[in-house]
């Protein structure tokens, strides 16, 4: 049977730059809970209001790595914009690692949180909603659950949650 040929289509013009080395993507989708439900509003209404809450963002990270590059090792949080095909100009949330690269990464199936792989130990990043009158806000932090065994087991090299999110894969060179 022949094999199907795969057409890639180039996105010129919709690339961004965000002032470091990139060394992992990731897709994730978040979904905004609705800020003001309102019970009068019809079905359609609910439904078309509940797919634009839908948005999509992609987990970013890298840097210039431990040295004195004056490259910042980061992980960042970017929205995708499905219908003009674009990434956002400037991250929705950024956490910089200070010295820790982040080389690889798995998003937990919920959509909420990312394991990063480091030199030396892996970290788990969370995404906070900060509301502010209307305003929501997504950030990330990281979490301030403790990855025992994770911890100082040098630098992994795969990363996978099961399709639950209650069991993570790491793989990484003795």
């Amino acid at each position: 049977m022949p094999r199907k040929k795969i057409r890639i289509v180039p996105l010129t013009g919709n690339s961004q730059k965000y002032g470091l080395p990139l060394h992992s993507a990731a897709w994730v989708s978040y979904k905004l809970p609705d800020l003001d439900p309102d019970p009068s509003t019809s079905d359609e209404v609910s439904n078309a209001k509940s797919k634009s809450a839908q948005k999509s963002y992609i987990f970013l990270a890298g840097g210039g790595g431990e040295g004195r590059s004056g490259i910042p090792n980061a992980v960042l949080l970017v929205e995708f914009d499905f219908t003009a095909k674009s990434l956002s100009n400037h991250p929705v949330s950024r956490f910089e690692t200070v010295s820790d690269l982040p080389h690889r990464m798995a998003v937990h199936p919920r959509g909420d949180g990312v394991i990063c792989s480091f030199p030396k130990s892996c970290g788990l990043y969370v995404i906070n909603e900060e509301k502010s009158e209307e305003i929501k806000k997504l950030v990330l932090k990281k979490s301030d659950k403790l990855l025992t065994r994770l911890k100082d087991v040098g630098q992994q090299l795969a990363l996978k949650f099961n399709n639950e999110g209650s069991a993570l894969a790491a793989g990484g060179e003795m």
